[in-house]
């Protein structure tokens, strides 16, 4: 009790200390506004630019611990990213407009180079400089599949700071990260940075069938230890490595490499049976072996060209993928059946852009660019006990006179595909300042976008039977094959018409914009067309194309909004409303045999919304920070098949995975100390919430609205600072992901509380 009674007073003590300080403290200090940001690609402010945007900087990133791009749901209105819990893939939406298969929605540009890939974008963030998410059609400047908005993610630069930092960060759930890194400007011409990255955690949740082990046998049947818990599910080790080197011989002529490489590996899916009494999901119970690893190594060259009325541009990037991955793809105790896939990535794309500089009231930008994309995927699908059993009761209720006897204990189906796909696109974006009246301007842009998708496939699965018909004892070998060639082509142009007038450093606009998301194949589908061979002893035959591609999706986006910095930039506020027509809408729809998913163009709908944002400094020290977005997006126009006579109209019902609102405030306070012990204290909260979310397209199922509550305090010493901070302090409980399989509903849980500790220093 003593021991209580004096680390009360300690603390007692310390406080009475350090308030006159605070007091003192606050009467001189000045508040540290964000640093002005300009587009690299249009080469203005970003703040000034026709298109509803969100800027974080490397300040906010830090205090809020922002480590990759699920993060930024939290901040950004309309953007909603679930979390899978898998670095596989990252379903992100903005505004209604978004994609769980297939190709992404959103674009990601990682210091100016395109991720054609959505497998890529979740990587661990460290040094992040800014982060800018544009919302709305980008397709003018950007090009494909960035129908709903752009992600530009920007790290540090060896130009902006020099010297040492190291970052220490420890907390439950087995959470641990270590940064290191170095940035030094050997002279006034060349500079460079090196640093790595580590992070780990248990997860969060476990397995609770007994008789799961997350290790795993390779080809050659060679156990392959994963160095995770036993019943661990999404646990993490990922360690990852940058390097950047810049060289500028002279003010008009620069040169910048980037290289970065990241290792992932990640056990098991925290995926339950869905609870529909509880609208929630249950325990994790599957029997299989899961996990996901992942390669992923970019390289970047940027060149730049002051001339006297111009700036050229000149980047070349190269990213190369290899991952794995192992699921129980039933998520139950039964033996169905698991997955195996693995892919190779190489992509190359070169982009080169020439824009007018100087202070003419005609602006320009104008470029054009290309890119290579080569994926080999290999899959094996094994039906274990359970899942033969299954087809082969289908099997005998297909109208066979004879009952037959499959004969293996699992049942493989392998594919091999090929994916190649390459594009070319010229862009123009003229635009007049100052046209008839000082302030207004008019812009209009035309993107003209080329791309070939190729698909070389083979499918094959093989089992042994036996039939008995009378006396006699038929056996046999059914080998069911499904090979060839597909190939498309997609022509685009990509309109786009802006107005804006400035005033005094704030602006209203109004703008038209088009934007596509590529077509391509599901490969999904192949392992369902092999399965209905399978099912049946009876030849079958498929349009391949037909039944494996979908075609490109397009948008019109419609809106208007505004910016204004108040009371000498103390505060800062955005607004855009948006009306979104999307047409060709690929859906994610259940294939023919009820297992897994396809993408299908089979609907239209339309989003309509508001946006508002708010950056305020009421005084000194003090920082507040407000987002809302609000989002209807339904379907206008969507009939699925479910069988050959019924059909089931979606029109008017919610697109599943939108939340209907999003909304964040967040608060920071800093005392700063003079001749004490430490020099600053932080402290900081943020609640966030989304809802309403519907996840299917029937509306039946749903998460209401939540809510989540962070806080964290730090302080620092020079350049010492130790913190610690709390997520989801409330506890809160909601489903983060739901989905269906094998006639199964599942969900996964959001996050528990966590807590952390923070230690960064830099010297």
């Amino acid at each position: 009790m003593n021991k209580k009674i004096n680390s009360y007073t300690y603390i007692i003590i310390a406080l009475l200390y350090l308030l006159p300080q605070m007091v003192r403290a606050q009467q001189n200090e000045t508040i540290v506004l964000d640093e002005v940001v300009v587009s690299s690609k249009e080469g203005q402010e970003l703040k000034k630019i026709p298109t509803s945007v969100s800027i974080l900087s490397s300040t906010r990133i830090e205090n809020e611990r922002i480590s990759g791009v699920r993060g930024l749901s939290a901040f950004v209105p309309n953007l909603f990213i679930p979390d899978y819990g898998s670095k596989y893939t990252s379903a992100i939406y903005i505004r209604g407009v978004g994609s769980r298969l297939g190709n992404s929605a959103i674009g990601m540009y990682v210091d100016n180079v395109p991720y054609l890939d959505k497998t890529s974008f979740d990587f661990d963030f460290f040094d992040i400089k800014r982060i800018e998410v544009l919302r709305g059609p980008q397709g003018t400047l950007y090009g494909r599949n960035s129908m709903g908005g752009l992600i530009n993610i920007y790290t540090l630069s060896p130009w902006d700071y020099q010297g040492t930092r190291v970052k220490l960060s420890s907390g439950n759930y087995g959470h641990i990260k270590a940064q290191l890194s170095h940035y030094a400007k050997l002279s006034e011409k060349f500079a460079f940075s090196v640093g790595g990255n580590y992070s780990a955690t248990d997860g969060c949740f476990k397995n609770q069938n007994p008789g799961y082990n997350p290790d795993y046998f390779n080809a050659a049947g060679i156990i392959m230890s994963s160095a995770y818990k036993k019943n661990s599910v999404e646990a993490t080790q990922s360690a990852s490595l940058r390097a950047n080197a810049s060289w500028r011989p002279s003010e008009t002529f620069s040169l910048n490499y980037v290289g970065s490489y990241e290792y992932t590996d990640q056990s098991g899916y925290a995926y339950g049976k869905y609870d529909f009494t509880a609208n929630l999901p249950d325990t994790i119970n599957y029997n299989d072996a899961a996990y996901y690893r992942r390669n992923v190594l970019n390289n970047s060259l940027r060149f730049e060209y002051q001339g006297k009325n111009f700036k050229i541009a000149s980047t070349t990037g190269h990213q190369f993928l290899k991952d794995s991955l192992l699921l129980d793809q039933d998520f139950t105790a039964a033996s169905m059946f698991t997955l195996f896939q693995s892919q190779k990535l190489n992509a190359v794309n070169e982009e080169i852009t020439v824009r007018s500089s100087g202070n003419s009231n005609f602006q320009w930008i104008g470029g054009i660019s290309g890119f290579f994309q080569n994926l080999n995927t290999g899959s094996l699908v094994t039906f274990r006990e359970d899942g033969v059993a299954f087809i082969q009761y289908n099997i005998n209720n297909s109208g066979l006179p004879f009952p037959l006897t499959i004969n293996n204990e699992t049942i493989p189906v392998i594919g091999e595909y090929v994916t190649k796909n390459h594009g070319l696109a010229a862009f123009l974006q003229p635009t007049l300042n100052n046209f008839l009246i000082k302030g207004l301007s008019i812009s209009a842009g035309v993107r003209l976008d080329y791309e070939r998708a190729s698909l070389e496939h083979y499918t094959n699965s093989v089992y042994d039977f036996s039939m008995r018909m009378g006396t006699s004892l038929i056996s046999g070998t059914k080998s069911d094959t499904v090979a060839g060639n597909e190939k498309m082509d997609f022509t685009q142009l990509l309109p786009k018409f802006s107005v804006r007038y400035e005033n005094r450093g704030n602006i209203v606009y109004a703008s038209v914009s088009k934007g596509y998301k590529a077509g391509g194949y599901n490969l999904q589908m192949f392992s369902d067309l092999i399965e209905t061979k399978m099912r049946t002893t009876r030849p079958v035959e498929f349009d391949i194309q037909k039944s494996t591609s979908f075609k490109p999706e397009y948008s019109w986006n419609y809106e208007i909004g505004g910016r204004a910095s108040l009371c000498s930039n103390r505060i800062n506020l955005g607004m855009t409303l948006f009306l979104l027509d999307i047409r060709d809408q690929q859906i994610a729809e259940f294939a023919p045999n009820g297992q897994g998913r396809m993408i299908k163009n089979a609907g239209e709908s339309q989003s309509k919304g508001i946006e508002f944002e708010a950056d305020i400094h009421p005084f000194k020290c003090f920082r507040i920070g407000m987002s809302y977005g609000y989002t209807e997006s339904k379907f206008t126009e969507y009939q699925e098949q479910i069988d050959e006579t019924a059909v089931v109209d979606y029109s008017g019902k919610y697109v599943p995975f939108v939340p209907e609102q999003t909304v964040s405030l967040t608060v920071d306070y800093a005392f700063h100390f003079k001749n004490t012990f430490i020099d600053r204290l932080l402290i900081g909260g943020k609640y966030s919430g989304a809802g309403k979310i519907y996840w299917t397209e029937a509306n039946d199922v749903s998460q209401k609205f939540y809510s989540l509550l962070n806080g964290r305090i730090s302080v620092e010493k020079e350049n010492l600072s130790l913190g610690i901070r709390g997520e989801n302090l409330l506890d809160s409980k909601y489903t983060t992901f739901y989905f269906k399989t094998f006639g199964n509903s599942f969900g996964q849980l959001g996050k528990p509380v966590r807590f952390v500790i923070d230690l960064n220093v830099k010297f």
